[in-house]
């Protein structure tokens, strides 16, 4: 079962904005965590804020931006942790996702935006829509588990194949097991093959960053917001390796996809970096 959980935002205080040229990446670091009596007097009830003149674009509730966009959040503070339970960064300055997440050795950066998409399909009932292929181009659906069928992986050979063995069984367990599969035999590599390349300039909330490898990274774009001249800004999450919580940005980056290199805190995408599901 989920944790309860609660959002939050950051006041962010002084941006230097350049979307413009050739700058891609990070606009802005905050100068500084909020004091207590912010924290208190913020409460949980708003996300990482955008900068000034920007604001965050209309999402549909239900869609695939909506969820990411409210993701529960670790009160202010919260450390960063890796799935081992030490600490990567104390007192983050950024958002920790608090979610069924983070807490085992193969789920790394691929793993975190496919389990954020899978999560979002399952609770919205789109089982058939449930799949992503394994590094050797082996498609797991997750459908055909729910329904009883168990993949069967010949350590030999990795050739991969299905069967009956069990009842259909649609639960939050279950989902899970198939998802820790996923993660074991699935990467970069595999979830870049499956994602369609944006072509124009404008990303959306659900787009994902990444270049596929070994080793390899990728982030998700978690929220977006535009000023009155209709540039676009972007809030970006991450797992990474070794495995750890997933974590939100607490900066907001300008993309242009047709620019071929992206700044991030810890990658630096090259190439045609931008996709979408």
């Amino acid at each position: 079962m989920m944790k309860t959980t609660y959002t939050i935002t950051f006041l962010l205080a002084t941006f230097l904005l350049s979307c413009t040229g050739k700058t891609n990446g990070q606009i802005q670091q905050p100068t500084e965590k909020p004091s207590t009596v912010e924290q208190t007097t913020m409460g949980n009830q708003q996300r990482l804020a955008p900068p000034p003149g920007y604001e965050k674009v209309k999402l549909t509730e239900g869609t695939f931006g909506y969820f990411l966009r409210h993701l529960p959040l670790k009160p202010v503070g919260s450390d960063l942790h890796y799935y081992n339970g030490s600490i990567k960064r104390k007192n983050y300055t950024g958002a920790v996702v608090d979610i069924d997440f983070g807490h085992g050795e193969v789920e790394q950066c691929a793993d975190a935006v496919i389990f954020l998409r899978a999560l979002w399909l399952w609770r919205t009932k789109q089982y058939d829509k449930i799949h992503f292929n394994f590094t050797n181009g082996f498609r797991a659906d997750y459908i055909r588990w729910a329904k009883g069928e168990r993949i069967h992986i010949d350590k030999r050979t990795w050739r991969c194949s299905y069967s009956k063995d069990t009842g259909p069984d649609y639960s939050y367990k279950t989902f899970r097991k198939y998802l820790n599969l996923v993660f074991t035999y699935a990467g970069t590599a595999s979830l870049e093959k499956e994602l369609a390349n944006v072509t124009g300039k404008e990303l959306q909330v659900g787009d994902v960053i990444i270049n596929g490898g070994h080793p390899g990274h990728t982030v998700i774009i978690v929220d977006k917001a535009v000023n009155k001249k209709g540039e676009a800004v972007y809030l970006l999450a991450q797992g990474y390796t070794p495995a750890q919580e997933i974590e939100i940005f607490n900066q907001w980056f300008c993309i242009d996809p047709q620019v071929k290199y992206l700044e991030t805190p810890n990658w630096y995408f090259r190439g045609n970096y931008a996709k979408h599901f």
